[in-house]
């Protein structure tokens, strides 16, 4: 066989299978937009908006008086106003939210959800819409901002509290430091006041109500424990939509007063 025929069979081939690999590529992503906006449209054509909740997690997630309330409540209906849909609810238990998801019984979990990253296969998370890691709380002009200064220091922490735990964790390994255990974060703040103690250490929300309540107090973060909507990864153009809706509420104050509405109480 020629050399001429030689190659252009084999630069034919070569063609093919280019023309193969580009196609398997390809394909995939085409079924994936087809499959996110038959969601899209599905859930627009319901008109409502499945939020799984699990409602024992106060002030975030539980009902009272009025049926589903919280910082999330709240979050939630801002969602689904912004969406255009109605809102419904469906109680699951915390260690059966991802499962929800997954068998299409909710569209969302709005629920003070972290990101798991060993899910994230086939799962998304919106941008985080509150941050609920422990702060290091003290009274101005006094400001500790990082755990080494905690050393020789008396710490007011709540009992069995994840700020607790992590108090624990720094009295073993930090010389000459106290903790003092307080009743609720009211008594932390009180014994703070009083120069009974020289820091307290509470969740980013307890921090937030003891400034609230209290002039010269300064809250420093200790750690990010970030709170996000979850929902499937094959639906993109949701999770687009709710981070918009999310960024919208930033910037025009919606989301920090639902925030601080809860904080105070």
């Amino acid at each position: 066989m020629p050399d001429f025929y030689r190659k252009s069979g084999i630069c034919f081939l070569a063609s093919i299978v280019i023309l193969g690999v580009a196609l398997a590529a390809i394909i995939p992503a085409i079924q994936m937009r087809q499959l996110a906006e038959k969601q899209w449209s599905d859930l627009n054509s319901r008109g409502v908006l499945r939020i799984g909740i699990d409602p024992g997690f106060q002030p975030f997630s539980f009902y009272g008086e009025q049926g589903w309330d919280g910082i999330d409540a709240d979050i939630g209906r801002q969602i689904a106003q912004g969406l255009r849909l109605q809102v419904q609810t469906i109680p699951v238990g915390y260690d059966s939210l991802y499962d929800a998801l997954h068998l299409w019984q909710v569209d969302i979990v709005l629920s003070a959800v972290s990101v798991d990253p060993a899910r994230t296969a086939d799962y998304a998370y919106t941008d985080a819409y509150f941050d609920a890691g422990i702060k290091m709380v003290t009274l101005q002009p006094t400001v500790i901002s990082s755990v080494d200064q905690l050393a020789g220091k008396r710490v007011a922490v709540v009992l069995g509290t994840d700020a607790d735990r992590a108090v624990r964790y720094w009295e073993r390994r930090l010389p000459n430091m106290t903790r003092v255990a307080a009743n609720d974060p009211a008594d932390a703040v009180a014994l703070l006041n009083e120069r009974k103690v020289d820091v307290a250490v509470m969740n980013a929300l307890e921090a937030m109500a003891a400034q609230a309540h209290n002039a010269g107090i300064t809250a420093t973060p200790l750690g990010n424990q970030p709170y996000v909507i979850a929902l499937r990864r094959d639906n993109p153009i949701l999770l687009s939509r709710l981070n918009q809706i999310l960024a919208d509420m930033r910037r025009d104050g919606t989301l920090q007063s639902i925030i601080s509405r809860w904080s105070s109480r």
